[in-house]
């Protein structure tokens, strides 16, 4: 047999530098959307309904991935008869991109936010892209780690 180009300390050690750098990645991310949400919600106290943000921003990790999805939120039911709830209807980002169609973003912005959602989006496109490579270098490591019943 081969000599081994990565000992199984060396695969771990890579494994957890790749999820730290993840985690600060979604940190950035949650810190991005928080930024769009609070922006929002101080603007819509003072606006009429029709005039309010639809727009919600979401970082959400699982597993080796992390994503950020922009959603539609709507509101249905009574708010005298306290039946009012929320919906949020997930905006479709198209899969062979890491980032969003911005018509289709600044389609349901309000025009006092448009300029908000876009830089917002401008800076979470390249943590989505490195996200996507992390993802999969931990994905490629862990399979090196579990091929051939591991390592002896």
């Amino acid at each position: 047999m081969g000599k081994q180009v990565m000992d199984e300390l060396e695969v771990v050690d890579a494994i957890r530098l790749l999820r730290v750098r993840l985690a600060a990645l979604e940190t950035k991310a949650a810190d991005l959307c928080k930024q769009h949400f609070d922006f929002a919600m101080a603007e819509n106290k003072t606006r009429a309904w029709e005039h309010k943000s639809v727009l919600y921003a979401q970082a959400r990790m699982r597993d080796n991935t992390l994503s950020v999805a922009w959603y539609e939120v709507r509101w249905y039911g009574s708010k005298a008869a306290k039946t009012r709830r929320m919906t949020k209807k997930l905006i479709r980002k198209p899969k062979d991109k890491h980032g969003y169609n911005l018509d289709a973003l600044l389609k349901l912005a309000q025009p006092w936010e448009a300029d908000r959602v876009r830089d917002i989006e401008q800076e979470l496109l390249p943590i989505r892209r490195e996200a996507t490579f992390i993802g999969k270098a931990i994905g490629q490591l862990n399979h090196i780690s579990k091929r051939e019943g591991g390592f002896r």
